[in-house]
């Protein structure tokens, strides 16, 4: 008789404990909404933002994970390099791109990180690096302020050595002749240094090159950067 009443009360007393549970864990929650209200709206905000972030990026560069991904440092999440010194990769014509990969490959072109980079992976995977950053928008170069004397200056030179006649009318970079519109002001000044001293080759930018003084080739980078 004792153990048939004791039997049939348990299923209400579970009920009342989890009743109470339940209580204890909204009033916790209430409590604990009050205290941390906004720092706890803040995160859930910035995991919101975190989220969108993520599913742009993705979108634009493909899903997780991206060997792409070691191009960051330098060259930017999104190809616009924020450093002067590093080359902008993004909007560059694909055969310009797949070219300079190749040429770092072969040695051709000599660089501490491009060189052993290239020389690690495939030409398909070189070939997919320069699709992936073809793809990518090129904006202005906000970080660099050109001098306007300085801007005045190399535009004058551009004209006079006519490089749109190879870099496109508005030095967008066209085939295999890369983007000069926004490019980094001290890797612009650092690549027409190389051709000029003969550590990168090219018959036609070495002959350019040898025609400019140190202060030309200063003024051309204060340009192109500014373009």
């Amino acid at each position: 008789m004792n153990r048939t009443i004791q039997t049939r009360s348990r299923p209400g007393l579970a009920r009342r404990v989890l009743a109470i549970a339940c209580w204890l864990s909204l009033a916790g929650g209430a409590v604990a909404g009050i205290t941390y209200g906004p720092e706890l709206y803040g995160l859930v905000e910035l995991g919101k933002q975190i989220d969108a972030i993520a599913l742009e990026d993705a979108g634009k560069a493909g899903p997780w994970p991206r060997a792409a991904d070691a191009c960051v440092a330098c060259h930017g999440f999104d190809g616009n390099a924020r450093a002067q010194t590093y080359p902008r990769l993004a909007g560059q014509p694909e055969a310009y791109l797949k070219k300079q990969l190749l040429a770092f490959a072969s040695s051709e072109r000599g660089d501490p990180i491009m060189t052993p980079l290239a020389l690690s992976m495939p030409e398909k995977e070189l070939a997919a690096y320069a699709a992936h950053f073809a793809r990518m928008q090129p904006v202005a170069n906000a970080t660099f302020k050109g001098d306007p004397a300085a801007v005045g200056r190399g535009a004058a030179l551009a004209a006079t050595h006519n490089c749109a006649s190879c870099h496109g009318a508005q030095l967008q970079g066209q085939g295999e002749f890369p983007r000069l519109a926004g490019q980094g002001a001290d890797y612009l000044r650092d690549q027409l240094a190389h051709f000029k001293d003969g550590t990168r080759h090219d018959a036609v930018m070495r002959a350019v090159a040898n025609a400019l003084a140190p202060q030309d080739i200063d003024d051309l980078a204060h340009y192109l950067a500014s373009r």
